[in-house]
């Protein structure tokens, strides 16, 4: 968060209890977050929640999402309730129950992972609310970057990843006029961190935000095709329903995005670290076969 100063755990709790009327006992800053300040909260009757804080959720973007998150758990759709949102120290808050389990990133690939996956990616048909569009935030990546993220000038930077900028701006010029309009709800960071597991099955999405995103939901395929693309099995059951629900050329697009994403992240933020050195991996598989579908 770049444009507002975020208080520190003490001064934003008693602002939240002062402003916001809100019984909490404590605040610790968590891990991750990277759209919004992130905190676990706990409320003085032992209950944990996790507290966002973001300027970019303006106007009626969090009333949406309370609406947003009741129709995804109508379709059992493990989203977390919304328990307050409001205003304070000049930023967007909201307060969602904490969802039980352990991120899928952090065990083992479960059999179970592509069923649960398509079962929740179905269950996002047709709940956009138009607040933000898929298609012009792709294009927008593709072609000039990001704001603090999909950065072009970290991959022509280094002699090493130029040949995947080059990759990623020649399958922009195929295939971006592909990207079509969609009316679904769009998680737009749909990976093994943001899945947590109780059991058996996907116990929980995390990180579903303000303001929501509209489009094609095979792009929530797209980013888990990218982290499991080198798992042939997973990656070809993927591909497969993605391209039920999209064209080559979208899936192109959105791959492109994901190359660029994770790549410019990982150099810029875990700079030789053996999980950047992963990511490496994944994006010239993906670029070996975007540069072989052109």
């Amino acid at each position: 968060m770049s444009q507002a100063r975020v208080p520190g755990p003490g001064e934003l709790l008693l602002a939240l209890r002062e402003q916001a009327v809100l019984d909490l006992a404590a605040l610790v800053p968590a891990d991750g977050g990277e759209s919004a300040s992130t905190f676990l909260a706990t409320g003085r009757d032992g209950a944990a929640s996790v507290l966002k804080l973001s300027p970019d959720a303006v106007g009626d973007s969090v009333g949406r999402l309370r609406e947003l998150v009741t129709g995804l758990r109508r379709r059992s759709y493990p989203a977390g309730r919304l328990l307050a949102s409001g205003q304070v120290a000049g930023l967007a808050f909201w307060l969602q129950e904490r969802l039980p389990g352990t991120v899928l990133e952090r065990i083992p690939v479960p059999g179970w992972l592509v069923p649960e996956v398509l079962r929740l990616n179905d269950a996002q048909a047709g709940l956009g609310d138009g607040t933000r569009r898929l298609p012009g935030m792709i294009a927008a990546t593709l072609t000039t970057g990001g704001d603090g993220y999909c950065v072009h000038a970290t991959l022509q930077a280094r002699p090493d990843t130029r040949d995947l900028l080059a990759v990623v701006r020649q399958t922009a010029d195929r295939c971006l006029p592909a990207v079509p309009e969609r009316d679904n709800f769009v998680h737009y960071d749909f990976t093994l961190a943001n899945l947590p597991t109780a059991g058996p099955g996907i116990s929980g999405v995390i990180d579903v935000n303000p303001p929501a995103l509209t489009g094609d939901r095979a792009f929530d395929l797209a980013t888990m095709l990218f982290y499991l693309y080198d798992r042939r099995d997973i990656r070809e059951q993927l591909r497969g329903r993605a391209l039920e629900l999209t064209s080559g050329r979208a899936l192109s697009a959105y791959l492109a995005h994901m190359l660029l994403r994770q790549v410019d992240w990982s150099l810029r933020h875990h700079p030789g670290t053996p999980a950047t050195t992963h990511h490496l991996h994944l994006a010239r598989l993906v670029a070996a076969d975007l540069t072989e579908r052109s």
